[in-house]
């Protein structure tokens, strides 16, 4: 995916490209003026989940793992940042109102805090 592909209200404000997707997005979430404060929260838990999962990738899992397993937990996170770029481009377009993107980001925090420990238990 091509850093411009990732919409980011977050990029507008002059900051330097990030190698995160995942981060990309949850800073423009958190400062979009539609969403309400629980969103914001929500967003927060994200950026956190992003950063422990790059840290866990680095001093866990490459260190612990053979390389085929990591890279299927590294493609599964991918997935959810898949998701997550999929749900904000469909809400800042109008597709998905603002009860449902709060719903749907939920999960998707979620899954991303769980990870990578949501599948085999070596978190």
């Amino acid at each position: 995916m091509a850093e411009q592909d990732v919409p980011s209200d977050g990029q507008a404000l002059g900051s330097p490209p990030r190698n995160s997707v995942s981060l990309d997005v949850f800073l423009g979430v958190a400062s979009h003026p539609r969403v309400p404060f629980r969103v914001v929260e929500l967003a927060g838990r994200g950026i956190t989940a992003g950063a422990a999962a790059t840290r866990w990738m680095l001093e866990v899992g490459k260190p612990s793992l053979d390389g085929l397993t990591l890279a299927d937990k590294v493609i599964e996170f991918g997935e959810w940042e898949e998701r997550l770029v999929d749900l904000w481009r469909r809400f800042r377009s109008g597709e998905v109102e603002a009860a449902a993107f709060e719903i749907r980001l939920a999960e998707i925090v979620t899954a991303m805090e769980d990870w990578p420990s949501n599948r085999d238990g070596r978190g």
